[in-house]
């Protein structure tokens, strides 16, 4: 981050600004451009980890775009 002193750290603050957004965007790498989808969310906490869960159909761009990126290396 660049500005440094607006970062925020704390669990509980991260928590509630994810607790106050209707929707997330998902960004993919697409190639040259990048692919941003606005999402549906659901969240669940467990001994202290926080998992977000996206609503989207079983097949579409964005999860060739999640496999794409999962078989190729970092």
């Amino acid at each position: 981050m660049r500005r440094g002193d607006r970062e925020i750290k704390e669990f509980n603050e991260i928590l509630q600004v994810i607790l106050d957004c209707d929707s997330l965007v998902l960004g993919l790498n697409d190639g040259e451009f990048p692919y941003l989808v606005p999402l549906n969310f659901g969240i669940d906490i467990e001994d202290g980890q926080l998992y977000i869960y996206f609503h989207c159909a079983n097949e579409g761009k964005k999860l060739d775009l999640i496999k794409k990126k999962s078989q190729s290396e970092f």
